[in-house]
């Protein structure tokens, strides 16, 4: 029997300190160094196998940091 586990994560942070940059690094495994500045929210989705009988869905939030 395969358990699910989901996690919401709310990145919070000042201005321009890389949440971005974090999380799309997390979820696509890309960086780059010119993002624009989010406006509102913005959300990714990443599914991780953490063992035969476990997914955990991590949920983050990228919150502007106006």
């Amino acid at each position: 029997m395969q358990h699910e586990r989901l996690l919401k994560v709310l990145v919070i942070g000042d201005l321009g300190v890389g949440k971005t940059s974090i999380i799309k690094r997390c979820v696509h495994q890309v960086f780059s160094q010119h993002y624009r500045a989010t406006i509102g929210v913005d959300f990714a989705l990443k599914v991780i196998n953490w063992d035969q009988t476990t997914v955990v869905r991590l949920q983050l939030w990228d919150i502007a940091g106006e």
